[in-house]
């Protein structure tokens, strides 16, 4: 009796463990921003679910998630930069037969009304950037750098270039997704790597340049500097100009000018003012007396308390 209580008892453990497991696997998560895709006995049944919690029968059904989300897809010359860890750059020879990496970043995302065929056809997303994304990225690179120069006019890795070759492989990508699940939404060609050589004479090249601009500058400089100096000192003749011109014109100003430096002490020696160049006469501030002397002239010179004219 004791016994068959027993193994009832077994048998009851037994079950219950097992419609533990059961309902444990027949229970499945879609998260957020996925589809799930229903299989059963792993072929896709076209059936969809979309993010939360999901009944299946366990051992036949299961349901793979595919992420609807934008994804990003870098093939860089950057180790651990990107989905690989070690450089995946595109590769490219230029024109000059020089071999160039093209590091670039295509963004994709799945379409979520057509989520049971992107599993039928690639099954998931590491399967579609290989078989299909960087296949037709390297051709239409490969192609379109053949045409491209290392260096000078139209150079591969100048902003025109890298635009360029931007569109021809946006223009292919969506060419090539057409008549797949998958919305192409940008390409970006982020950095282009040329040789060490010509990379280290591109740099001695802009250096070189950068010095010479340096030497221009500081020639404008001196040239402006120079130019102010030249014109201030212009400035300053012709104000004497003109106050010369101001005095011969106005005697009136001359003659108060006088007055004043009789009355500062000063000794002027002046024209007489005839009609026949005169003679010049001494004037002496104290008015003690006057002389004749010397040549005519109309020259004045100031020497300490003394001023000559």
């Amino acid at each position: 009796m004791d016994s068959r209580i027993t193994y009832t008892g077994v048998i009851a453990l037994v079950l219950l463990f097992l419609l533990a497991v059961g309902a444990g696997l027949s229970y499945q998560q879609v998260p957020a921003g996925n589809e799930g895709v229903v299989k059963q006995f792993g072929a896709v049944t076209g059936d969809t679910r979309e993010s939360g919690a999901h009944l299946v029968i366990p051992g036949v059904q299961t349901i793979q998630n595919v992420e609807t989300r934008p994804r990003t897809y870098t093939m860089s010359n950057t180790t651990d930069e990107g989905n690989r860890a070690s450089p995946d750059a595109i590769t490219v020879k230029t024109v000059n037969g020089s071999s160039v990496d093209v590091d670039l970043t295509v963004r994709y995302r799945i379409d979520p009304a057509q989520a049971d065929g992107f599993v039928r056809t690639w099954n998931d997303e590491p399967q579609l950037e290989q078989r299909l994304i960087r296949p037709t990225v390297r051709s239409v690179l490969r192609d379109e750098a053949s045409s491209l120069r290392t260096t000078g006019d139209g150079a591969i890795y100048k902003t025109a270039s890298r635009e360029q070759l931007g569109q021809v492989t946006r223009a292919a990508l969506e060419t090539a997704f057409e008549e797949e699940p998958v919305i192409l939404e940008a390409v970006q060609i982020r950095n282009v790597g040329l040789p060490t050589d010509i990379d280290q004479a591109l740099d001695a090249k802009e250096e070189a340049k950068q010095r010479v601009q340096v030497e221009q500058e500081r020639i404008q400089q001196e040239e402006a500097r120079a130019e102010q100096q030249r014109v201030q000192a212009q400035a300053e003749a012709d104000v004497i100009r003109i106050k010369g011109e101001s005095l011969r014109e106005n005697e009136i100003v001359l003659q108060e000018r006088y007055i004043q430096a009789l009355q500062g002490g000063s000794v002027f020696v002046v024209g007489s003012g005839g009609s026949d160049g005169g003679v010049p006469v001494i004037l002496d501030a104290s008015g003690a007396n006057a002389s004749a002397s010397g040549p005519p002239t109309n020259t004045t010179t100031t020497t300490g308390n003394t001023t000559t004219g």
